[in-house]
């Protein structure tokens, strides 16, 4: 998370997701863990209690897709909106279905969901006033989420408030961490510049981007 006794303890974080209600539609954006809870020690479960229209993965992580199944991880597990279709990044679930690398879930989850995903690409817009968008570097597929011209979901672009500030500390959750930094230094000057609210997967509330001289701020607000 950032350079040697720079976060002294361990650090509680939240596992996000988003609920958007509007045009007659409840949009559910991730689903947290759900049974794959067990792979984060010490982490407790709060259910994802709504009922959604549309059902949108911004990548495969394991506490992104997991709520999407219920059952037992991780021979056991089938759809947890088993007459519902889930849209995830098309270049997620092909690596997927290839096999993905072994300490990754998506595969059992992809199986499990077979039938109801909906693969979808860059720039896709799945209902009114959102609009899906790519931001590489942290996973295959991982997708940021347009909600009009003054909200966004980051999903994993950033994962704590001092990554606003040292982005280049955020390179250990990243399958690719030169081009994380890239989609990160990108995204926080358009955000600066554009003034949108900001929620992101493990960060408590909302925030802002500023700037600060020739760098960044995450203002809660």
């Amino acid at each position: 998370m950032g350079p040697p006794g720079r976060f002294p303890g361990t650090l509680e974080a939240p596992t996000n997701v988003v609920v958007l209600r509007g045009h007659g539609l409840t949009v559910l954006i991730d689903a947290g863990s759900g049974p794959l809870i067990g792979i984060w020690p010490g982490a407790t479960e709060r259910p994802v209690e709504v009922e959604p229209d549309i059902l949108i993965a911004t990548h495969l992580d394991w506490d992104h897709c997991g709520g999407f199944v219920t059952g037992s991880w991780p021979d056991a597990l089938e759809p947890a909106w088993p007459d519902k279709r889930i849209l995830a990044p098309a270049e997620a679930v092909a690596e997927a279905r290839t096999g993905a690398d072994e300490e990754s879930v998506a595969p059992q989850v992809v199986a499990a969901l077979e039938g109801l995903l909906d693969e979808y690409a860059d720039g896709a817009e799945p209902a009114p006033a959102i609009r899906l968008r790519h931001a590489p570097g942290h996973r295959t597929g991982h997708s940021i989420v347009e909600i009009g011209d003054s909200f966004l979901y980051a999903a994993d672009a950033f994962h704590h408030p001092l990554h606003v500030e040292h982005p280049e500390w955020d390179t250990e959750f990243d399958a690719e961490p030169d081009v994380g930094l890239e989609t990160r230094l990108a995204l926080f000057g358009e955000l600066a510049e554009s003034g949108a609210v900001t929620a992101v997967a493990h960060i408590a509330g909302f925030g802002r981007i500023e700037r600060a001289g020739d760098d960044f701020r995450w203002i809660s607000v």
